[in-house]
């Protein structure tokens, strides 16, 4: 019997997810990336998309990609991710964690995170890119140690979307945040990092994220590239 195209696309899919090259959270490879590998149509990959996604082992967020996900994937993490570029449009983001270290906190990131100068933190750097080149965002952020001690240990692989790992690694929910949105410009460090001239107009995020049953557990200021960078955000239900 002859095997059907599109299945040839759910075998690589999942051969990447079973050997634990793209975990829970990873965004896979786009459409047209897929379709060149492996020689099919986008219509073809589609279709596999869709039943892998129907299977819940994916998880399509229009716009931004489709991630690895699973029957116990909480979708509701995706309304914290909210990123596009310059005109509003949405955009895909792929991001690496280059700094990951347990440190103490400063009086600053002890006072953001509500807890005691002194007290151990995880600290992440992010860096997000569109072309796996060039990045757009820096991303900095702090965490209460005891909520995800370990998060540090460069084997725990972090994938795309923080928030998957955070709850299926450490059993806990983001579940809600408070953002404020900004205008500045880009110092030295920033400059070097997002390939900018010092002086350049960025986009500065700072959130603070709350889990469910833990209350405050995050503090994180997202730096972007003005030219390639848009916030959106939805209040209330436009479906309603």
């Amino acid at each position: 019997m002859t095997q059907k195209l599109y299945q040839k696309v759910i075998d690589f899919i999942n051969n990447q997810i079973n050997s634990g090259e793209l975990i829970i959270g990873d965004l896979i490879p786009s459409e047209s990336q897929l379709s060149n590998k492996l020689n099919v149509s986008i219509g073809t990959v589609r279709k596999a998309i869709d039943k892998l996604e129907y299977q819940k082992v994916l998880y399509r967020h229009h716009g931004k990609g489709t991630y690895v996900s699973d029957h116990g994937f909480d979708n509701s993490i995706f309304n914290f991710f909210s990123y596009g570029k310059q005109d509003g449009s949405s955009i895909r983001i792929f991001k690496t964690t280059p700094v990951r270290v347990k440190q103490k906190a400063s009086a600053e990131i002890a006072f953001q995170l509500g807890i005691n100068q002194g007290d151990d933190v995880i600290y992440l750097e992010r860096l997000g890119y569109i072309d796996k080149k060039s990045p757009i965002i820096v991303e900095k952020s702090w965490w209460v140690a005891e909520v995800v001690e370990g998060l540090q240990d460069h084997s725990i692989h972090i994938p795309d979307l923080l928030y998957a790992v955070i709850l299926k690694q450490f059993d806990t929910q983001i579940t809600s945040s408070q953002e404020v949105l900004t205008a500045g410009i880009s110092d030295d460090e920033i400059a070097e990092i997002l390939h900018i001239n010092k002086g350049d107009p960025v986009v500065i995020l700072n959130r603070h994220s709350y889990a469910k049953d833990k209350g405050l557990v995050e503090f994180r200021i997202t730096t972007g590239r003005a030219d390639m960078f848009s916030y959106t955000t939805t209040i209330g239900n436009p479906d309603a």
